[in-house]
């Protein structure tokens, strides 16, 4: 645990991407192959679940502390980070013999998942006792899953590729999808031969960057594809001898989610790849992204749910094609032979291929962008048409063209202590618009947006106007009024309001309004209505919903 508590503080510490990216790379040079699996492992941004509840934890430390559960209650709400709390007030044991890092995953970390409470606490205890005041933090924020410090998944794969001497984009695909340091040794991360599982590893995805310029900067339209920037699941759907997978941005398998989507995988050719989106689709086409939520963490739903909330898989991008890696063919090239893998299934399977937007100038490109909206996309996808598919985001190859954010200027009326940086700080506002009977109900959460000194001035004013508590959140007298840029209004039973915001972030601070002048809830939902695919405009379907490819 020693050299990985070093290399915790040094890289929470470093402010130089090069210097992180050196320092992980003489960790993963010195270290045991154990420790460096899970060292691995946990920067790439996996953590262990279920190992013990944030309540039990808190109580438990402030039973071995001695002190009352209100006061370390308090003490986190002053920190602003659990983990540090806990590291704080526990200590450690300044002669405690040094763990390895492996030791304190498998036999700590690992053990508490399958334990009782009791025993969960009993296995706590001893840790504690077990771990030096330099391993507490990391020891604790691997333990509540908070184990982030500002290193990308991008700059591990470089740390890595330099160690094996292996190409950055074979490393991403090496630590994506469900692995642990058990299953996958070290070396097979790092070495020339990978794991024998690469046939169900999915691909780095190839982002996009946001088009902030004028489109006719980026040359003659004709050397641009556009298609619809849909608002769905971004998913690699793979097909291998062993069946087919569905693989997330976020490295989630969810095929069992989704099994009306791998129900196509026997016709299609072994040794596929292809790049798209998961949509809710119904019998008059694209719905909303709130229809696709229904389904979201549902293992094996029913055959009603399967029925009431069915989806498509709208395919843009082939990466593999009969065992052939095809991500360096330019895009025009992949693209073709997408369309003619697709043309030959069978009508009716929920597999589609997103079509593209035609249009022989900018200006008619940009018109057809303005019906992003009533279709229920996001705006455009510009893709360069001899772009190789990058791993990451590389600028140049693919931009997105969405469409401007929704706009409302709500009031403050509750504040939170933030975390990290910013935990003496109140820099998370509950926000308010007026409903009919000009009463403010509150709609939205929003950190983000603010200067650092405009956080500092709202923190002032919420310290000098609280009215009330309710658990962290601190009700506030409404005085201040931002201005909120969100996605779209989605109907919710769970918020008092009838309405949750999506992507809810402070674009200004509107000084010059008052709290009677803030939006109504009223015009929210108008955005609601706004923000579902309107029929007949959508993409062209037939009688029983399918894509029209042609």
């Amino acid at each position: 645990m020693k050299g990985f508590s070093e290399l915790f503080h040094d890289l929470d510490e470093m402010t130089k991407t090069g210097d992180r990216i050196a320092r992980m790379v003489a960790y993963f040079t010195e270290a045991s192959e154990e420790d460096a699996g899970w060292a691995s492992w946990f920067l790439a941004g996996n953590r262990i679940k279920g190992a013990v509840r944030t309540g039990e934890l808190r109580q438990w430390a402030a039973q071995r502390v001695s002190l009352p559960l209100w006061l370390l209650e308090d003490s986190y709400e002053r920190v602003g980070d659990l983990a540090e709390t806990l590291s704080l007030l526990v200590r450690g044991n300044e002669n405690a013999k040094v763990m390895n890092l492996s030791t304190v995953v498998e036999e700590g970390l690992i053990s508490l998942v399958a334990a009782d409470p009791s025993e969960k606490q009993l296995i706590l205890l001893g840790m504690w006792n077990e771990l030096r005041p330099i391993d507490l933090l990391p020891f604790h924020k691997l333990l509540t899953g908070g184990f982030r410090i500002g290193v990308s998944r991008g700059n591990l794969c470089k740390a890595l590729a330099e160690v094996g001497g292996v190409d950055q984009a074979v490393i991403a695909q090496r630590i994506s999808g469900e692995w642990d340091p058990r299953s996958r040794k070290f070396s097979q991360i790092v070495g020339k031969d990978g794991p024998d599982d690469a046939w169900c590893r999915p691909f780095p995805f190839c982002l996009a960057s946001p088009l902030q310029e004028k489109p006719e900067n980026l040359g003659r339209v004709e050397n641009w594809w556009a298609e619809w920037k849909w608002d769905g699941i971004r998913c690699q759907f793979l097909n291998e001898d062993k069946g087919g997978m569905l693989w997330t941005r976020g490295d989630e398998s969810v095929g069992e989610s989704f099994p009306e989507l791998l129900d196509v995988a026997p016709h299609l050719p072994i040794g596929l790849a292809l790049d798209g989106e998961i949509l809710a689709w119904g019998p008059d086409g694209m719905r909303s992204f709130s229809r696709l939520q229904k389904r979201l963490g549902r293992k094996q739903p029913s055959p009603s749910i399967l029925k009431k909330e069915p989806v498509r898989y709208m395919a843009y991008d082939l990466l593999r094609m009969n065992g052939k890696d095809l991500r360096l063919v330019p895009f025009c090239k992949r693209r073709q032979k997408l369309e003619d893998l697709l043309n030959g299934l069978p009508a009716g399977f929920p597999l589609q291929l997103s079509l593209r937007v035609d249009a022989e100038s900018w200006t008619e490109l940009a018109s057809s962008r303005e019906e992003s909206r009533d279709r229920g996309v996001e705006g455009l996808m510009l893709k360069q048409m001899n772009s190789p598919y990058s791993s990451g985001r590389v600028k140049g190859d693919w931009y997105k063209w969405k469409v401007d954010p929704y706009m409302a200027d709500m009031v403050v009326v509750g504040a939170q202590l933030g975390h990290g940086k910013r935990a003496n700080i109140y820099s998370d506002y509950t926000l308010a618009v007026l409903d009919t009977s000009g009463e403010l109900v509150t709609v939205a959460k929003a950190y983000s947006g603010l200067s650092d000194e405009e956080l500092r001035e709202v923190d002032r004013y919420v310290r000098k106007n609280i009215t009330g508590k309710y658990g962290p959140v601190r009700m506030v007298r409404p005085g201040i009024v931002f201005e909120v840029a969100f996605e779209g209004v989605q109907s919710s039973g769970r918020h008092k309001s009838g309405v949750a915001l999506r992507f809810p972030r402070i674009q200004r601070w509107r000084k010059d309004k008052e709290p009677k002048e803030v939006d109504t809830l009223e015009n929210l939902i108008g955005y609601a209505r706004m923000g579902e695919p309107q029929r007949g405009i959508g993409p062209k379907t037939d009688d029983v919903g399918n894509l029209l490819l042609f």
